[in-house]
């Protein structure tokens, strides 16, 4: 094509456009909420956890429980799913792969719950009105109440006492700020954890999260929380400065930083098994042999 065109023409237009529809026929081919929320479902009960509609106001959140009673509950917390596409919000946050509910079903715990994010495999949640709560204000006051109403009704429902948190990217952040809020809380892992989202826009270049609390404010008053934040070498999303950063706010009492050959989205579920085994369990052994003696 002769060059000249493109110095008359303006084509970014023309570049917008067919950006705009290539999106259009990737979320029209792309697995509803629901169907999503069904193979989840189905998976699930292959491995003994039962689907569970959680009230959390002003929102419902979904998730899957493993278990019908006991003392020791663990919470995995999805990550952000499909928040943003093509630096805007989506209409629809249900991750097409639900990273903390493949982890989440590996977990020998007896009372392990799933924990979805606002608007993820809930239609009613997923339109314009809500959409902040999955980009700008994804870790909001409200979004930590939420998701720790919906913990607290699973404690209603199942006698538990103590709580394991695992949050995997937002959710990462999410368990930070959980762990901070509740006095249940006897351990925290992250799994690519967005644990300080002011450094991490202002990093990548993106617009601040004025809405959303910044988990790094809280972690002061971590510090006696025996926790692990794993990170990936090769991650280009939530980069391993993250948790390195996080770890030099405070002086933490029980902390481990773990780094593996992994990216942001591949390979964690082949290892978690061992990571259970090896260290996760421990952390938690010794944590609530330390809450028993509180």
């Amino acid at each position: 094509m002769n060059s000249n065109f493109f110095r008359r023409f303006d084509v970014r237009p023309l570049v917008v456009l067919a950006l705009a529809l290539m999106f259009g026929l990737l979320t029209a081919c792309a697995p509803s909420a629901m169907a999503l929320w069904e193979r989840n479902v189905k998976r699930g009960w292959t491995k003994d956890f039962q689907p569970v509609d959680l009230p959390a106001p002003p929102f419902r959140l979904a998730g899957l429980l493993k278990g019908k009673s006991g003392d020791e509950l663990v919470v995995y917390i999805e990550g952000d799913g499909r928040a943003v596409v093509a630096g805007r919000p989506s209409q629809d946050p249900t991750p097409l792969f639900a990273q903390s509910l493949e982890l989440a079903f590996l977990d020998d715990a007896p009372l392990v719950l799933y924990l979805a994010r606002v608007g993820q495999y809930m239609p009613s949640f997923a339109n314009k009105s809500y959409q902040p709560y999955w980009s700008s204000a994804r870790l909001a006051p409200e979004v930590v109440q939420a998701a720790s109403s919906a913990i607290d009704e699973v404690k209603r429902k199942t006698g538990a006492q103590r709580i394991h948190l695992v949050g995997f990217s937002g959710g990462g952040g999410l368990a930070v700020l959980l762990a901070d809020s509740r006095s249940d809380v006897v351990s925290l892992v992250t799994i690519a954890g967005l644990l300080d989202t002011d450094w991490w826009v202002k990093s990548q270049g993106w617009h601040p999260l004025t809405g959303s609390l910044n988990p790094a404010s809280r972690a002061e008053n971590l510090v006696d929380i025996p926790q692990i934040h794993y990170y990936g070498y090769k991650d280009k999303i939530i980069v391993p400065e993250m948790s390195q950063r996080f770890a030099g706010l405070a002086s933490f009492q029980n902390f481990k930083r773990v780094g593996l050959e992994l990216d942001h989205y591949h390979g964690w579920t082949k290892i978690w098994s061992t990571l259970l085994d090896t260290q996760i369990m421990p952390l938690r052994q010794s944590a609530s042999a330390t809450s028993d003696e509180l």
